[in-house]
């Protein structure tokens, strides 16, 4: 045996805080551990007639559990210690069991009999090598094509070295389900390896993303199985992270520099062939300055997918029969279209969705309500009816939102159950019988498990979903319970968490809908733009006030007027599609649209602009929305001793300072690098390389193709 193979081993024992024995030599070692009161001494031969019968007794004498090994390979050994480490410990049968329960957990919400099934639906991704160079950026529908799932997993066992995996989603698009479907794609038995899965919430304890982490391994991972080795399993790929709800720590109050800490404690982990998959919210952050720099200028070399899982449609979750049913009743398709609703929509009987649309006189998610208000008095023997329980659950959204946290601990949750309805649990139990009364601490605790709360990872408990926990915070407001108990109120519920009861309240009804735009409204609520952009299109589908510095990417608007009720000055669309609207373009000041469709939009008036107030870069129409538009563009004169802007002028932005590696960047990026030229001719030079696919865009950020740099070459 070469001293080369002998330190390679000796240093693959001791990364699993292995000691070498002193009596080890060239044809034998000895390798100690000693963990509390369990001792352990592996013994491993590289000679099979080398005879260590002597080794074996001297240290089971001394009390060691040992083992002996003929040594085969280093791989060999390799996968010996992560099999006794990892697999063969209780680690591997949760990793077997975890999806089941998910599925369970699915299942816990939906009628007996339910089935539950990945909704699959369309989604679009961009895939770079280490290099940056851009191999793939395609759309797939997800269901006659290939599948998200699949297409994942195709990067996850084909790609060589360290890859980072980032899916977005709005929320309520599957982001978690399609973390769960990941995680159970891996087979410990067939596949060796043993995925690491953390879902993330926010709760009152350090914010600092790097120690949350290390935190969950620690928790996650036996008290023998230190930080380092977890590490180095990671970094060899034998243990891929799967990590939900990245954004979850995010909120409108979080800094620049805590968003890049994140992100750089992620890449950090990228070295050799670690494999790490993200879940987020669609989020500006993966488009920041910050992401960008922090991805391209890391000295770790990895390959980076970025999916974005589209909005399923209705018909991916209801069969033609039930689609026909709803349509025939009459009953508004935007008071379903949500996924919780959905997927209950989806397993009752037709006859019960019958009766539902024909004789309701609210909406379907009261139904929905009902159901589980009243299933959980039956499952869980409770004598509280559906306000009672819905009380205890608005006070319990209240406390949630005050300090800013979708999780807290479970004795937590059961003491502020108890606190803050103790009057009404105790009248409570004299509904029982007396062999049947529970204890004032077991029907907290009963509630503690209630159908609107989840266990996460961690231990913490927090609601199930965010649509549950929106609904609750909308409702807090409509029945003044904010009001009432903050003087404060319009402080104590942050951005994020209004945006939950505006996306919760789109399948409320008009009434409701509009209740809890007045309050929003009216109120002196400390949000941004982009807040109450979302309010005005979500709830009442109009545009009556000033928008200033609104950016918003990545969305589709249907059927709506801008018009002279509202004025949108120094704002940004990116990725924004706009269906079957009509534009008053005297309303937008210092506006541009990057990246965006217009179809089957119109103008309203015929006045000229000047480019710079409603500036077009690298759109699309279906008709003659955008020539109309260059036609009402005022012509501005060029110096003639300005020299003209070339396609590869433009090009060589898109390359590192080196000229070579490709790089992606930002329209404001491009523009203040031109800043020479005109707005209108920078923009007709991007537009003409996107039409030459030279240029792929995703919301505002430009990446080079292959097209592009093969064309550089050879014009060189």
């Amino acid at each position: 045996m070469t001293e080369d193979r002998i330190h390679k081993i000796d240093a693959l024992f001791k990364s699993y805080n292995y000691q070498v024995a002193e009596n080890s030599n060239n044809k034998v070692r000895v390798y100690t551990l000693r963990y509390g009161m369990y001792h352990a001494a592996e013994i491993i031969s590289f000679d099979k007639n080398y005879d260590v019968t002597k080794y074996k007794h001297d240290y089971s004498e001394l009390g060691y559990a040992t083992d002996i090994k003929i040594l085969d390979s280093e791989e060999s050994i390799e996968e010996y210690l992560f099999n006794g480490f990892f697999i063969k410990t209780p680690l591997g049968n949760e990793l077997r069991n975890r999806y089941k329960h998910f599925v369970n957990k699915q299942l816990h919400n939906l009628p007996e009999g339910s089935e539950y099934q990945y909704i699959k639906s369309s989604y679009e991704l961009i895939y770079q090598n280490e290099d940056g160079n851009i191999l793939e950026n395609a759309s797939y529908n997800g269901t006659s094509d290939t599948s998200l799932i699949d297409k994942i997993n195709t990067y996850l066992n084909e790609t060589s070295g360290a890859l980072f995996v980032i899916i977005e989603a709005p929320a309520g698009f599957g982001k978690t389900c399609t973390a769960n479907e990941i995680l159970n794609t891996f087979s410990v038995k067939d596949c060796k390896k043993l995925p690491f899965f953390t879902e993330l919430s926010r709760n009152r304890e350090a914010r600092v993303f790097k120690h949350i982490l290390l935190n969950e391994i620690d928790d996650q991972f036996p008290n023998g199985i230190k930080q380092n080795i977890v590490l180095e399993q990671i970094f060899k790929g034998r243990i891929p992270l799967i990590i939900d709800g990245f954004d979850e720590l995010i909120s409108k109050e979080s800094n620049k520099d805590e968003v890049e800490s994140m992100l750089t404690t992620i890449i950090d982990l990228l070295k050799g062939q670690a494999k790490i998959i993200i879940t987020s919210r669609k989020t500006a952050i993966f488009n920041s300055d910050e992401f960008l720099n922090t991805i391209y200028e890391s000295q770790n070399n990895f390959s980076l997918a970025r999916f974005e899982i589209k909005e399923p449609t209705i018909e991916n979750w209801l069969n033609k029969d039930k689609i026909e049913a709803i349509e025939n009743a009459s009953f508004p398709l935007e008071q379903i279209a949500n996924p919780v609703l959905l997927s209950y929509l989806r397993n009752i009987p037709i006859e019960k969705l019958l009766e539902y649309v024909v004789n309701s006189d609210g909406t379907l998610i009261n139904k929905y309500f009902d159901y589980l208000l009243q299933r959980e008095q039956l499952r869980q023997n409770l004598k509280l009816n559906n306000e009672a329980q819905l009380r205890i659950f608005r006070k319990l959204n209240r406390f949630m939102s005050e300090f800013n946290i979708t999780a807290e601990s479970k004795e937590t949750i059961k003491e502020l159950i108890k606190d803050y309805n103790l009057k009404s649990l105790q009248e409570s139990l004299k509904e029982y019988i007396a062999e049947e009364r529970p204890t004032i601490e077991d029907l907290v605790d009963t509630l503690s498990n209630h159908v609107f709360l989840d266990r996460k990872n961690n231990g913490d408990v927090g609601f199930v979903n965010d649509y549950i926990f929106g609904n609750f915070i909308g409702e807090n407001l409509i029945h003044e319970k904010f009001q009432q108990h903050y003087k404060n109120f319009t402080e104590v519920i942050p951005q994020d968490f209004a945006l939950k009861s505006i996306e919760s309240f789109k399948i409320q009804n008009k009434t409701n809908k509009e209740l809890l735009w007045t309050i929003y409204n009216d109120n002196n609520f400390q949000y941004d733009t982009n807040f109450y952009f979302e309010l005005d299109y979500s709830l009442v589908k109009k545009f009556n006030r000033k928008y200033n510095n609104l950016f918003l990417i990545d969305k589709t608007i249907k059927n709506i007027s801008f018009n002279s009720n509202s004025m949108f000055s120094e704002s940004n669309f990116s990725s924004v599609n706009f269906e079957n609207c009509i534009f008053d373009t005297s309303i937008f000041q210092k506006t541009s649209f990057q990246n965006c469709g217009f179809y089957n939009c119109t103008i309203l008036n015929s006045d000229k602009i000047n480019f710079v107030d409603f500036a077009l870069y690298a759109c699309n129409t279906n008709n003659s929305f955008l020539e109309e538009i260059e036609n009402k563009v005022m012509i501005e004169e060029e110096s003639p001793l300005t020299p003209k802007l070339t396609e590869e002028e433009v090009l060589k932005h898109f390359f590192h300072i080196d000229g070579i590696k490709p790089r992606a960047r930002k329209f404001s990026y491009i523009k203040k690098n031109l800043v020479g030229y005109t707005d209108r001719e920078v923009s007709k030079v991007i537009d003409n390389l996107k039409r030459k696919d030279f240029l792929h865009f995703k919301d505002d950020v430009g990446f080079i193709t292959r097209e592009a740099i093969s064309h550089l070459i050879h014009i060189k």
